[in-house]
């Protein structure tokens, strides 16, 4: 799935327009990259945490922890 992909899947579960759906998902990527690039985490409950580690290079890079929930949640189907 790409953006576009998820800005329709976004407005399709939301029945919102696909400019509202597309300004929404700007806004939180704009917010994770504003806040990940002062080198803060971001926690988000029920899915996981970013975290900005740094290599051992010295460049920042960054980690997705997902939480136990969304683990729980993407191997409920598992065949």
């Amino acid at each position: 799935m790409n953006k576009t992909d998820f800005i329709k899947a976004i407005l399709e579960r939301k029945g919102i327009s696909y400019r509202c759906a597309y300004r929404e998902v700007n806004d939180v990527m704009d917010t994770l990259r504003v806040v990940l690039s002062s080198g803060d985490d971001v926690q988000l409950g029920g899915f996981g945490t970013f975290e900005v580690l740094t290599d051992l290079r010295g460049e920042r890079i960054i980690a997705f922890n997902a939480s136990k929930v969304l683990k729980q949640t993407i191997n409920i189907n598992k065949d």
